[in-house]
């Protein structure tokens, strides 16, 4: 889906693996909920994941409630969770492979903090393609719009929460932040769309990005709350939210 891709476009590279979801040593288990909502008009979707790291040093994902195997998962330098090859093919892998890249979302914002309390980076995101009474409707597919984003991280004794917004319309600003890279899962997407903003920009959705994540005292993800809002370009009354939720049940 477009939502999953433009939030996957976002994965930035970290220095070190601060701040990271799953368990932070090995015999830990810890347990998500995910709930991703595609507009108001939507049933929301909810997903358990449980990530087991045992003291093998193996680390296992699995669906809560399915009747799958879990899968085998590997945890990257930067603190990331991917399904590690090979893995036996089941109905449960692609929608694990979706979790884990929503779980690594707040990790690698972090990441482009480099150590520091306060950074700029850019996200690329689609934006959902417009209704249309006429016939035939549009062919073309929207063009992916680039945000601009200001990554906060305030510390305290408990843990860490990162705070991160940002609006397309900032894109006449100077940045000094990395975009998003490309990746091997093919829905990830470069900062630039190829395409000069004054050709699109009065075609395009306006973006605003939301992101609130807390961490405990280990790095482990505790919550995690990412907003998208489309607004279009030509009427502001019609917007489009979109969210995923993370949470870790205890």
């Amino acid at each position: 889906m477009w939502f999953v891709r433009g939030l996957l476009a976002a994965a930035l590279v970290a220095a070190s693996p601060s701040y990271f979801a799953g368990p932070a040593r090995s015999g830990e288990s810890v347990t998500y909920r995910v709930t991703t909502t595609m507009g108001a008009q939507e049933t929301p979707n909810v997903s358990t994941l449980v990530i087991t790291w045992t003291p093998a040093a193996h680390m296992f994902a699995r669906l809560a409630g399915a009747s799958g195997a879990a899968v085998l998962v590997n945890r990257e330098n930067d603190g990331s969770l991917s399904l590690a090859a090979p893995n036996p093919v089941g109905s449960a892998a692609p929608t694990i492979v979706v979790l884990l890249g929503q779980l690594n979302f707040p990790g690698h914002l972090a990441g482009a903090l480099n150590g520091s309390d306060h950074a700029q980076t850019a996200m690329s995101i689609t934006p959902p393609a417009p209704t249309s009474t006429s016939s035939p409707a549009p062919q073309t597919s929207p063009a992916p719009v680039v945000v601009p984003l200001d990554v906060n991280l305030v510390r305290s004794s408990t843990g860490a929460t990162l705070i991160a917004d940002g609006n397309s319309k900032q894109n006449g600003a100077s940045r000094s932040g990395r975009e998003g890279r490309g990746g091997s899962t093919g829905g990830w997407r470069s900062g630039g769309s190829g395409r000069s903003r004054s050709d699109s920009a009065e075609k395009t959705s306006i973006v605003d990005i939301a992101v609130e994540a807390v961490f405990d005292q280990s790095g482990t993800l505790e919550h995690s709350t990412y907003r998208e809002t489309f607004t279009s370009a030509t009427n502001s009354s019609q917007t489009v939210e979109h969210t995923i939720t993370i949470d870790r049940v205890k």
